[in-house]
């Protein structure tokens, strides 16, 4: 299983050779077997890619992620089908009931405000908030529709920062690495559906029409808390966006977690809770095991 996730942020010259990704930096080549790569993230606007590096990364199943000249991510390509049975997979998908995917967002959601408890506990040691924010994943409606989901993340981001806090306030550079953060796992997730023959605009919750990734959203929160705690750890001290910050957020996914009583990458993990989707959906498996931020090991470096 692909494992590596690789940043490039200075100019280069990337091309594909003998079944590896061949990056040229200052003279010397870099080169990293196609096999080992699941994501690679271009956040750098002097990069020329080929259309045979493109087809490549496609046919290997490798995500690429573009940055724009804010160092946000803006884009994300990836395979437009490599599953033999996509459209059995998106019947399945397509036949759900509205109620049972309303129980399977009531589900999501008390695993993600649970999440959100203990990543404010791990961040603040904060015993007293953390039992307000969890209070919020009692009693969930079926398909949340008391709206639990987002009284918990006002209460948790307002804890965390203060009343005055906004997700929508550009200003406060916590947003700007959630928002890198949050991207990074979307564009992931992303990748990881396409794999397993999923359709992204079939969501469990999201539902606009506008969105090719409703089926993504649903699934990446529970792991938003990840994601928080690594921006504010490394964020809450400073006043710029800056490379560092964006290099620890690419390499959530190259962080360990125990998962399914095993130690695994963050994307191997991903990977895996998204094939259990998968299985829930066509009928193999009744449960999904979700991730639990206290099973969060480290963080590993690998970029270029």
């Amino acid at each position: 299983m692909a494992f590596r996730v690789i940043l490039i942020e200075n100019e280069v010259t990337i091309k594909v050779k003998l079944n590896n990704l061949i990056i040229t930096k200052c003279g010397e080549d870099i080169w990293i077997p196609l096999d080992d790569i699941s994501m690679i993230v271009l956040d750098n606007l002097a990069s020329n890619l080929s259309t045979r590096l493109m087809c490549q990364l496609a046919e290997q199943g490798i995500g690429l992620m573009l940055c724009n000249q804010q160092h946000l991510p803006t884009g994300f390509y990836s395979a437009y089908d490599n599953h033999s049975r996509a459209s059995k997979v998106i019947g399945f998908q397509i036949d759900k009931e509205q109620d049972y995917y309303g129980k399977l967002w009531q589900q999501i959601v008390k695993i993600k405000i649970e999440n959100q408890a203990k990543a404010y506990q791990i961040m603040t040691r904060d015993s007293d908030g953390t039992e307000k924010i969890i209070e919020y994943s009692k009693n969930i409606l079926i398909g949340d529709k008391s709206n639990r989901e987002a009284h918990a993340a006002k209460v948790y981001f307002n804890l965390l920062m203060g009343n005055s806090f906004s997700r929508g306030n550009e200003d406060i550079l916590l947003n700007s690495g959630l928002d890198y953060g949050y991207a990074v796992i979307r564009g992931y997730i992303a990748r990881a559906c396409v794999g397993y023959g999923l359709n992204t605009q079939i969501g469990i919750h999201h539902k606009s029409e506008y969105n090719r990734f409703n089926l993504v959203d649903d699934l990446m929160e529970p792991l938003r808390p990840i994601v928080d705690i690594v921006a504010y750890n490394s964020m809450k001290n400073d006043k710029y966006f800056t490379p560092e910050h964006r290099r620890k957020l690419v390499s959530i996914l190259n962080m360990k977690i125990m998962y399914r009583e095993k130690k695994m990458y963050m994307c191997n993990m991903i990977e895996n809770y998204i094939e259990q989707y998968a299985s829930l959906i066509m009928k193999r498996t009744d449960n999904i095991v979700f991730p639990d931020v206290y099973n969060l090991i480290g963080e590993e470096y690998g970029q270029i």
